[in-house]
């Protein structure tokens, strides 16, 4: 019999550490980042789910959904935004002033690696991470199939699923092409029959 999975994705809102390459550095949540979030699913009224990165912005975020709605919480590494190595939690003059051309070089091409097939800045690679998300995806589809799911996450993995989900061309432009502001959200709605998943991409606004 054919299921339907929905998930809500809704990206962290205003976080410490503003107008730097956050990654996998732990900056906590504002005040004004969390009522960011409570406004952006505030009519959302059924869930049986809340799946969060176990980064803080994400997670305490997460926390206080689960209350509210009495349901489990999982916290996973998996939907943690790219890890920038070297470069995670500095402010974006601090990399123009270090690095120069070679933060706009990554910028214009992120899928490049160095000749020892490791990120120039020793983190992730952007192959690395999109396997990572692909992953992340395929198992929550696994564990919650049928369910109503609400997933706290990054803009960062937000943009690397919707290439995957659209089958967007691996090159930087999609990167540049789709803004998510704080809190942004969007749902996808997948259809399981007994060939295949079909996932659907809606934006706002929702009809619960």
């Amino acid at each position: 019999m054919a299921k339907i999975t929905q998930i809500d994705i809704l990206r962290h809102g205003l976080p410490e550490g503003d107008n730097c390459l956050r990654g996998h550095t732990d900056f906590v949540l504002t005040e004004q980042g969390f009522e960011q979030m409570k406004t952006a699913i505030e009519n959302l009224k059924e869930l049986d789910c809340v799946v969060s990165s176990s980064l803080q912005r994400c997670s305490s975020f997460a926390d206080f959904i689960a209350q509210k709605f009495t349901i489990n919480a999982l916290y996973s590494d998996s939907w943690r935004e790219m890890d920038f190595g070297d470069w995670d939690g500095l402010k974006r003059q601090q990399l123009v002033e270090q690095l120069g051309d070679d933060i706009n070089h990554y910028w214009h091409d992120p899928w490049h690696v160095c000749e020892d097939g490791t990120a120039p800045h020793n983190g992730e690679t952007l192959e690395q991470f999109d396997i990572r998300i692909k992953r992340a995806w395929q198992d929550l589809l696994t564990q919650h199939k049928g369910q109503k799911i609400l997933l706290v996450t990054h803009s960062g993995v937000m943009r690397q699923l919707l290439r995957l989900l659209l089958e967007m061309p691996r090159n930087t432009t999609y990167l540049h092409r789709i803004h998510l502001p704080y809190a942004a959200r969007m749902r996808i709605t997948v259809y399981h029959d007994d060939q295949q998943d079909w996932p659907q991409l809606q934006w706002p606004p929702f009809c619960d």
